[in-house]
């Protein structure tokens, strides 16, 4: 960054400002290094180490600085998601006066003009050729019919996906790689993986993701011609094709161009596609003519393309050349995040909404233990009920709603189990249960499970010891003893506890 040219002058740039005595450059480095330590904690380690701390500090002066990003699409993601926490960070550590303004540059745009803050690359222009393309295979692209008859089922989807988009998509260590897959391909210039296959259970948010990307592609550019089409409506069409009126080859290659002539082509549910030897075979050519094309394709299934059975082994080389990004189990905490997510789309929506307690909100994460669309059931179930009904949203409701469910396994509480559950809670690893450290922000939560696993389990003192490394019965003893000490005296860490207890308590009993 060295060849950088000042923001001003030269002069500006290297006189010693009248609060810190520093230069500007100097004194932005030691904000900038505060800043770095809060936006840690503001928006969570994992995803400050995968965006934020990738900015560097690439000059500075009395009135403003600029941070570069090593890429333009992290600039983007950074402006769009995370960058009114940053600037609002750094005028909380900035002690110049007035704060300086903070300027966001990508790699290219910050020698020719870093004054300019980095913006998502424009809609790009269409060539001759592709606006003398017929329209009709872009109207086709809203519902990728062929067959006027067909049912309205598929229009009625597409237009459902409306509300899906990247923006109220939860993201967590589970599905953050297939989150920023799909979102690069709304800024890249050229096709940088094909195809993006994305992969996970039912319900796990792959669909999500595809209508999020068709929707934030449509409203970057009104011509883009993005063809949304489930596995349903591919076999459907496909063998309608085969009996068209007017003919079968001019039917087929109706049917073909539909899904060809397009910028980006998304695919629904492929499993199913690929277990009809027809369908199989008209997959494939599709792909490979795309992939020629460098034309986005995008596919969803609900496995590895190496678990699919009857794919053959052609087609698995093709759907592994790209990108496969699978989406994992979710874990308590991104549960609980789209808990919360839901109630802010309901009120975004205008819809009724029953004040939801933040701990019925956690024993509902808890007990939810499947995909998000499982946990949206069971909220809407929730909600539904206690709206029409007029009762309150209570930790009774949200047991007695979950009786009749699979979620109503009462599980055999264990030590280990209240050990993961504190260190989940504290962000620690299991193994500090058992380590030497003896560290505060280690020690306090290894006493808080020990104390745990006194009074929610019939273990012994020497069984529980054993439990936390080998350590002596009286230093479970002392730790219960403190605990209880601290619980009547810290009303903040006491509450922390009943929340611990009550995400243990379904399996408790």
């Amino acid at each position: 960054m060295t060849d950088l040219p000042p923001i001003d002058s030269d002069v500006e740039n290297l006189t010693p400002n009248l609060y810190t005595g520093e230069p500007p450059i100097i004194s932005a480095g030691a904000t900038w290094k505060k800043v770095q330590s809060d936006l840690s904690y503001a928006i969570g380690a994992n995803v400050h180490r995968s965006w934020t701390a990738q900015l560097t500090l690439a000059d500075a002066n009395a009135r403003e600085v600029v941070l570069a990003a090593p890429t333009r699409f992290i600039a983007s993601k950074i402006r769009a998601d995370y960058f009114d926490t940053l600037c609002r960070l750094w005028l909380k550590h900035d002690e110049v006066a007035p704060p300086r303004h903070v300027k966001l540059a990508g790699p290219i745009s910050i020698a020719d003009n870093a004054h300019e803050p980095i913006r998502p690359p424009a809609p790009r222009k269409r060539s001759v050729e592709e606006k003398m393309r017929p329209m009709a295979s872009a109207k086709r692209s809203q519902t990728s019919c062929v067959d006027s008859h067909a049912p309205s089922k598929a229009v009625d989807k597409v237009q459902s996906g409306q509300r899906y988009k990247f923006d109220n998509f939860i993201t967590g260590t589970a599905n953050q790689f297939a989150y920023s897959a799909l979102q690069q391909v709304t800024h890249q210039e050229r096709v940088n993986y094909n195809p993006i296959v994305i992969y996970g259970k039912n319900g796990s948010g792959k669909t999500h993701l595809q209508f999020a990307l068709k929707n934030q592609m449509e409203t970057q550019d009104d011509l883009a011609r993005v063809n949304f089409i489930s596995a349903e409506q591919f076999v459907r069409e496909f063998v309608g094709s085969l009996r068209g009126k007017e003919g079968n080859r001019s039917a087929i290659e109706q049917f073909k161009a539909s899904l060809r002539n397009v910028d980006v082509l998304i695919i629904d549910d492929t499993h199913f596609i690929v277990d009809k030897p027809a369908s199989h075979d008209e997959l494939l050519q599709t792909l490979i003519e795309m992939i020629s094309r460098e034309t986005q394709v995008i596919m969803a299934m609900d496995r590895h393309p190496d678990e699919l059975e009857k794919a053959s082994p052609r087609l698995k080389s093709y759907l592994r050349s790209g990108l496969v990004c699978g989406i994992e189990d979710v874990d308590y905490n991104l549960r609980l995040r789209i808990v919360d997510g839901f109630i802010a789309d309901r009120h975004a929506l205008g819809q009724p909404m029953p004040p939801f307690p933040r701990m019925v909100r956690e024993c509902l994460a808890a007990r939810v233990k499947g995909t998000p669309r499982d946990l949206e059931g069971e909220f809407n179930r929730i909600v539904a009920r206690a709206d029409m009904t007029g009762v309150a949203i209570t930790m009774e409701l949200v047991e007695s709603s979950l009786a009749d469910t699979r979620f109503n396994e009462s599980l055999r509480l264990t030590m280990e189990r209240i050990q993961r559950v504190v260190c989940e809670d504290f962000g620690l690893d299991l193994n500090d249960m058992t380590s030497k450290r003896r560290a505060q922000i280690v020690a306090r939560p290894r006493q808080i499970a020990m104390s745990l696993c006194k009074s929610l389990t019939r273990k012994s003192l020497p069984e529980i010891g054993r439990k936390f490394g080998g350590r002596d019965h009286t230093t479970v003893i002392h730790a219960v003893r403190r605990i209880e000490a601290l619980r009547a005296q810290d009303a903040e860490l006491d509450s922390r506890i009943k929340k611990i207890e009550t995400i243990l308590k379904p399996d408790h009993g």
